[in-house]
């Protein structure tokens, strides 16, 4: 009789987890600043889009883009939510991953920083200065186009190569003369009287936040990549619609005040979809990080992309 079942089961294409399927285990890499994975998380949002197809979720904190990166390249997390640098960097170094979606950001959210009584007070006052900035990050390329713009190159001044939390502490103490920094942690040490601004990201482009999936996890698994997308969707949702629940629920579960957080959602492009505009800036990243031989190999840009994901939850 068991027997008859159990043929009658397979028959119908349905077998059940009990009979030795191990779920699988989707691992996402978000950083401090990840908005809607935080709040996805709070509210279970990927949690139940993941269990509608039998998987279970691991959430991996990072401090920035490039160590996510890093532990994609080992095979220790499945999706991403990283700057527009630490992606064109993985390619070049042959780390098979794709960006399938933009994640939500404020375009002022980068910016050159000084303390409030230093006397720098214009970009031509940096030359020969010591400048704090995560290489191989967003704000490293942002530095390169602030400068360009005042006729002046990255060997122009003294490069200090620090995580994003460390900047701060640097800039109190005096070992460096400025900082450039991404929201909120901008946004912490304004709101703290401790920094102020020359310039922020607003008015320059390729400021972009993007999602990745590891190849090899998303060939093998699509419709778990499309629940991921999905779930991000209905956070940025939320986040629109209930702000202020939104706020709280960040407050509890970041390192940032509500205060802070509400600054740095201000002015959020919530758009998810990929752009031919977002691919040309991704290739103009790629043509500064070869002239400062940050990486060596070069690559087709639009290998770094793969659309259908998003096209195929349905999220147009």
């Amino acid at each position: 009789m068991i027997k008859t079942i159990l043929s009658l089961i397979v028959l119908s294409g349905f077998v059940p987890l009990s009979y030795g399927q191990t779920p699988v285990v989707v691992r996402i890499a978000y950083q401090p600043t990840s908005s809607a994975i935080l709040l996805g998380k709070a509210k279970g949002f990927y949690d139940q889009s993941f269990a509608k197809e039998g998987a279970k979720v691991e959430y991996d904190l990072f401090l920035s883009g490039p160590l996510a990166v890093e532990a994609a390249a080992g095979d220790h997390v499945d999706l991403l939510n990283v700057g527009n640098i630490p992606p064109v960097i993985a390619r070049a170094n042959g780390i098979d991953v794709k960006v399938i979606a933009k994640s939500a950001f404020n375009p002022a959210t980068n910016a050159v920083l000084v303390s409030p009584n230093s006397s720098i007070q214009t970009i031509e006052d940096l030359k020969g200065k010591k400048v704090a900035v995560q290489v191989g990050s967003s704000v490293h390329y942002f530095l390169s186009q602030v400068l360009a713009q005042k006729g002046l190159t990255l060997a122009d001044v003294q490069l200090v190569n620090l995580p994003g939390p460390d900047q701060g502490p640097a800039l109190e103490s005096g070992n460096v003369d400025a900082i450039v920094l991404w929201m909120p942690y901008r946004t912490q040490l304004e709101m703290a009287g401790k920094a102020r601004v020359l310039v922020d990201s607003a008015h320059f482009s390729g400021g972009i936040g993007v999602f990745m999936v590891r190849n090899e996890f998303g060939k093998q698994n699509p419709k778990l990549v499309q629940c991921f997308l999905k779930a991000t969707k209905e956070a940025n949702n939320y986040l629109k619609k209930h702000p202020q629940e939104a706020l709280k629920l960040l407050a509890a579960n970041s390192q940032f005040p509500a205060a802070i957080l509400a600054k740095s959602l201000e002015g959020f492009d919530w758009s998810m979809g990929i752009t031919p505009k977002d691919v040309e800036a991704m290739n103009g990243i790629k043509q500064f990080l070869k002239s400062t031989q940050v990486i060596r190999k070069d690559f087709v840009i639009q290998e770094l992309f793969d659309t259908s994901y998003y096209q195929q939850a349905g999220l147009r």
